[in-house]
């Protein structure tokens, strides 16, 4: 991995966050805060308190709600997308025998971001419940174990196996309705023919590339060899310029003014392979500038061990990963735009892509560089919001600003834009070498932001601001930080950021959410404040020395959330904090992905009060099944359904330890009690009440 000297998050927060100014801090960034409390007073409507009896920590092996709510299934992995299609047939002990094709057409594995749109769009999108509705949904990635059956205990997926699970990534698109008398909802298959509103966006599917970089020479190698690859299975892109790559490892994402849907691809590296990793084809790609630097910070090369296409195998197609980490634009509305790729919005692991519009009409997009020690960035477009014309804002992405986030000692910030002459200004280190021009700088955007200063963070994962109807935002971005178990990042922390366990500082091993505030209330600003806005830890006392469920019995950490002698969380204690949404009342809604390795309780949603000052109160609202992380959070535009994902169920016990089919099934065998099958579900007060009071 590239060494990144810029000074990390951790060590900025410590110094910033001493006793004698602490208060001072706190103060002034709250103050700010205090005006912008979300979409509720933006309504006229008072700020609702949380009401419901939290969820008390557990393993039980089923979502828990709170009492006086109940949750239903709207679309599990395999569920049909068409009409003329059988339901999946599900069989105890053994998952779906699925082929690529079959794949293609029903609903995706390891959900994560979650959007709903109404059929009729319509700006300021409405806060009105409707009866017809299209939802999009991020199929992540694959569990192998838990999408192909052990042969008498032996793991060996056949190639068409391995294409199938390739093809169960990417995106979901389908059509829902909506009973607004009962509250229920229900997935719709359509007819499958040309145009339907249903479809899936997998590896496979065609796209374009647009902005700075969709000339790049890496992209248009690989492209080529990958068009080539997908001609031999009769698949030839249908636009001059289309690639069939389709997207994958599809996380946190996105929407836009505009209706369309907007998924982050993230974790790369998972899916390439090398079957010969010192060919002639490598040694020759690395010996192009910025290769080798980009190999180290992407990882990519052996995580992935079962073989599959050929254009992930980089002794044949050394760029492929060029073609992914990119933000994907996607429209529900209308299946026939192929979905772009933005690349001016930099090539990175990203996890969230949410839009905003500033206060003079451009649209800003928050993503977070979900990898140890790696940047925040916002884009600002060149253009402006056109409320009138739907489908000329497609092309807003395509051409502005990009910016990375440093964090200053005394609790300013500012945005740092992103330049090809800026980053080739700073003195070059290691294995760097200069950016050849502003295309190579968006495909090398992580080794540009470390150069220019940003500030390493703890893996930060979602980044969203709350916004009205409108998408007029109101200053605030909260950074959901999942944590770092890097020794890069160990320094100046301790087992969360500014924790001693004696004498030694540990890492970080449950994560915060940062509150920062545009200057002016403006998120086209390039210069902010930011605070602590929640901890994960255990709230009770400023050391709490305690042991892992995931580490050897007898071995403690300190998994306090206090800072420096300050408590800023109290409630039910929580661990690595994923994904955020907020509802019309000022309330965060949060996802964790790693409470059972830290606490004795699966992973679960999590809602505080954001107009709330420090120490702020967390209840847990929601928890999923053994081995899951919980996903996708999502309100409803009239607050009475929350909607989550239920990811890699059965995936990994009680402690966090992996399936891999050394057992007769999974750890869970939710929601069906045949074989896991991951699942969105949708929660709602029995009442019909506003859900979270």
């Amino acid at each position: 991995m590239p060494e990144n000297k810029n000074p990390h998050f951790n060590d900025i927060i410590t110094q910033s966050l001493s006793r004698r100014n602490f208060v001072q801090v706190s103060l002034a960034v709250g103050a700010a805060f205090s005006m912008s409390p979300g979409n509720a007073l933006a309504k006229g409507i008072s700020p609702s308190k949380i009401g419901f009896t939290s969820v008390a920590e557990n393993l039980v092996n089923d979502v828990i709600v709170p009492e006086g709510y109940e949750w239903h299934k709207l679309m599990s992995w395999g569920d049909a997308l068409f009409t003329n299609q059988a339901p999946a047939k599900e069989q105890v002990g053994a998952p779906f025998n699925f082929t690529r094709d079959e794949q293609t057409k029903r609903v995706g594995t390891c959900n994560d971001m979650f959007a709903v749109f109404a059929k009729n769009y319509s700006y300021p999108w409405s806060d009105k419940a409707q009866n017809e509705y299209i939802v999009c949904s991020n199929n992540e990635y694959v569990v192998p174990y838990l999408l192909v059956a052990a042969k008498k205990g032996n793991f060996a997926p056949t190639p068409q196996e391995i294409e199938a699970m390739y093809a169960a990534q990417g995106v979901t698109i389908a059509c829902v309705n909506h009973d607004t008398k009962t509250g229920a909802w229900e997935l719709v298959q359509v007819e499958d023919k040309e145009g339907a509103l249903n479809r899936r966006i997998t590896p496979f599917t065609e796209v374009v590339f647009d902005g700075p970089a969709k000339e790049h020479e890496w992209i248009k190698t690989s492209g080529m060899i990958t068009n080539q690859i997908e001609k031999y299975a009769g698949k030839l892109p249908k636009n001059p310029d289309g690639i069939m790559c389709g997207t994958m490892q599809n996380c946190a994402g996105g929407y836009t003014p505009w209706g369309t849907y907007l998924t982050a691809e993230e974790n790369i590296d998972n899916m390439y392979f090398t079957t010969s990793p010192n060919c002639e084809n490598i040694e020759n790609a690395r010996k192009q500038a910025g290769y080798v630097y980009d190999e180290a910070s992407f990882g990519y090369g052996n995580l992935w061990k079962w073989g599959g296409p050929d254009q992930f195998d980089l002794s044949r197609n050394p760029f492929g990963p060029s073609l992914y980490g990119w933000i994907v634009e996607i429209d529900p509305h209308d299946p026939s735009w192929t979905p772009r790729k933005h690349t001016a919005l930099g090539r990175k692991k990203n996890e969230s892509a949410n839009s905003v519009i500033t206060k003079s009409g451009n649209v800003a997009i928050y993503t977070g560089d979900d990898q140890a020690n790696e940047f925040v960035y916002k884009f600002i477009s060149k253009n402006k919001f056109d409320a009138k014309n739907r489908t000329a804002n497609r092309e807003l992405l395509s051409e502005g600003t990009l910016y990375a986030a440093k964090f200053n000692v005394d609790g300013s910030g500012e945005w740092l834009e992103i330049s090809l002459e800026k980053a080739n200004a700073v003195p070059l280190s290691g294995n760097q070498t200069p950016f050849k021009d502003y295309a190579d700088l968006m495909v090398r955007v992580r080794d540009a932001a470390s150069r220019l200063g940003a500030t390493p963070m703890d893996r930060p994962e979602d980044v969203e601001a709350p916004k009205d109807n409108y998408f007029k935002g109101f200053g605030t971005v909260y950074i959901c930080a999942t944590g770092n178990l890097t020794e890069e990042g160990r320094k100046g922390n301790a087992a969360n950021p500014r924790r001693k366990n004696g004498a030694t500082t540990e890492v970080n091993y449950t994560g915060q959410i940062i509150r920062i505030n545009e200057a002016a209330k403006d998120h086209g600003s390039t210069t902010f404040n930011w605070e602590i806005f929640l901890m994960g830890g255990d709230h009770s006392k400023e050391i709490a020395l305690l042991e892992r469920p995931s580490d050897k019995k007898g071995e403690t950490h300190n998994l306090s959330s206090w800072v420096n002698g300050k408590q800023i969380s109290m409630g039910d204690r929580f661990a690595m904090p994923d994904n955020i949404t907020f509802d019309g009342f000022g309330n965060a809604w949060f996802t964790t992905d790693g409470t059972p390795e830290n606490f004795p309780c699966n992973d679960g949603i999590y809602v505080a009060d954001t107009n709330s000052p420090a120490p702020r109160v967390v209840k847990r609202f929601l928890t999923g099944p053994i081995g899951c992380e919980i996903t996708g959070p999502f309100v409803s535009e009239d607050n009475k359904t929350f909607f989550c994902g239920l990811q890699h169920i059965g995936g990994a016990d009680e402690v966090g330890n992996g399936y891999r089919a050394k057992q007769a099934v999974p750890f869970s065998t939710f929601p069906n009690k045949t074989w896991p099958r991951d699942t969105i579900i949708y929660v709602r007060r029995k009442d019909g009440g506003i859900v979270g009071t």
